[in-house]
C-alpha cells in the first residue's frame, strides 16, 4: 500500500504528499479523484470556507474502497485538517471541479 496525504494550504492550493506529489489551485468546491490500478475509484470532496473541509466517498453508488483512511493535521500546520489514505501502490490522482 502506498500512503496519500491531502490536504488544503492557504485559502486556494490542494497539496498531495507521499506516495504521490502533486498540487492544484481551487477556487470553488472541488472534488480529487483517487484511481487503483485495478480500476477502484475514491473521491475525496474538498473545499475552503473560513476553513478547510475534506469529506470522502465512492464515485458510484458501490461502497467505497476498503483502503484505510485515517484523519489528521496537515504535516506543516496542526491548525488544518488532512486525510490520510493507504492506497494500492500505482494509484493516480486527478481533480475534477463541481
Amino acid at each position: 500500500m502506498a500512503e496519500i496525504i491531502i490536504y488544503g494550504a492557504s485559502d486556494d492550493l490542494v497539496e498531495i504528499e507521499g506516495a504521490i506529489r502533486e498540487e492544484f489551485d481551487i477556487y470553488e468546491p472541488s472534488t480529487v479523484v483517487l484511481e487503483s490500478p485495478g480500476g477502484e475509484f475514491m473521491r475525496v470532496d474538498i473545499q475552503y470556507r473560513r476553513e478547510w473541509e475534506i469529506n470522502v466517498g465512492s464515485m458510484t453508488d458501490v461502497l467505497t474502497p476498503s483502503w484505510p483512511i485515517r484523519f489528521g493535521e496537515r504535516p506543516d500546520n496542526e491548525d488544518d485538517p488532512a486525510i490520510i489514505i493507504d492506497a494500492p501502490e500505482g494509484t493516480t490522482v486527478r481533480m475534477e471541479n463541481k
